[in-house]
């Protein structure tokens, strides 16, 4: 597989130059109240206390306590790298998202889940279910992956789900990987496409007269498979791979020859139409949660690919979030030591009485 190609295409157009990874890990009581610590890297004028270098994807308050932590040498340029971590304590778990103010909307995702904690009586046993919702992201996309992915696909190659691949040894296991590989670079490719196309038509458009405008939204899927068989697309952001497609798909050299004639203009407004993706790409696929949570009790279930203990551990990325909703879920129980003791009791106290009841009868006779 493409390796350095499927990185790029995990962050939609490659144009993100670094991921900001986060660490956001609860802690719930079990009478509902929570913890709430996230962690960081930052530099060293949020350490000393400049809010305007947060580098979390909220807003920060006076009720948020900063902790810086161990800072660590970096080997090239022996500058130091800061971590930080703000906490805050709750009353209860659904009020974190409520409350939060974020950087960037587009954040949202990521940032803000819905959350929700639930206590149940059970006699022996209290029961405590969590619950964790992270939005799918696919309306906010441009073109959606379910254009070019089944959901089969994309619940393996985007969020690791074997569930409809079980059963297959590893060489049927990498020719299915190879096929979604292909079909996921087509997709981001597409979505690349789609804007640098409305872009050429827009130009177009504006120069009035032109002897193609009527025809170029008729050619427009023709000319995507034209591109995506060379991955042109992929390999350049600019527009001129589909000038030269647009020549090749009305035999002419009008659309080249424009394209030298008005190349900044023209990249100019593709990096125009882009610009939702660039945003996107910055505020939200450039974005790594580990998510951690400690439940109260002993953990019965949970549907977390990491589990240590009392504790538990999911990535959250936005490539997950492509499929749908993206839900964390775990149950945990504590025993109720004084029903216990009060069942014991009753047991006792139903023994005792069958006894005297015999007593008694052995007496009357």
């Amino acid at each position: 597989m493409k390796t350095n190609v499927l990185i790029g295409g995990l962050l939609i157009c490659g144009m993100a130059s670094c991921v900001s990874k986060y660490k956001v890990a609860t802690s719930i009581s079990a009478d509902g109240s929570c913890l709430r610590e996230v962690y960081a890297n930052c530099d060293s004028a949020f350490i000393a206390g400049n809010l305007k270098h947060n580098p979390y994807m909220f807003r920060l308050d006076s009720t948020w306590q900063v902790t810086p932590l161990e800072s660590a040498e970096q080997d090239k340029k022996r500058s130091k790298s800061y971590y930080a971590k703000v906490g805050k304590t709750f009353r209860a778990i659904d009020e974190i998202s409520a409350g939060l103010q974020l950087v960037a909307e587009e954040a949202r995702p990521l940032a803000a889940p819905t959350e929700t904690f639930q206590k149940r009586f059970r006699w022996f046993y209290t029961y405590y279910t969590f619950k964790a919702v992270f939005p799918g992201i696919a309306d906010k996309i441009p073109t959606p992956i379910d254009s070019d992915m089944t959901k089969d696909e994309q619940m393996l190659w985007l969020r690791g789900d074997f569930s409809a691949y079980r059963g297959m040894n590893g060489m049927e296991l990498n020719d299915e990987l190879d096929e979604m590989e292909k079909h996921f670079l087509t997709w981001h490719a597409r979505n690349i496409y789609e804007a640098n196309f409305e872009a050429v038509c827009d130009f177009e458009n504006r120069l009035g007269g032109s002897p193609y405008a009527s025809q170029l939204a008729a050619a427009e899927d023709s000319l995507f498979m034209m591109l995506a068989e060379k991955e042109k697309l992929i390999e350049s952001k600019k527009a001129d791979a589909i000038y030269h497609a647009l020549d090749r798909y009305f035999k002419t050299s009008y659309f080249s020859d424009l394209y030298k004639k008005n190349e900044r203009q023209i990249d100019s407004l593709c990096a125009g139409k882009r610009k939702y993706i660039q945003s996107l790409v910055d505020d939200l696929f450039a974005k790594d949660v580990e998510y951690v949570l400690t439940m109260p009790g002993k953990l019965v279930d949970a549907n977390a690919p990491w589990m240590a203990q009392d504790t538990l551990r999911w990535k959250v990325t936005a490539v997950r979030l492509l499929p749908g909703d993206y839900e964390l879920t775990a149950t945990s129980r504590t025993a109720n030591s004084w029903a216990f003791a009060v069942a014991l009791l009753l047991i006792a106290l139903s023994a005792y009485c069958t006894v005297r009841v015999k007593h008694f009868a052995k007496v009357k006779r």
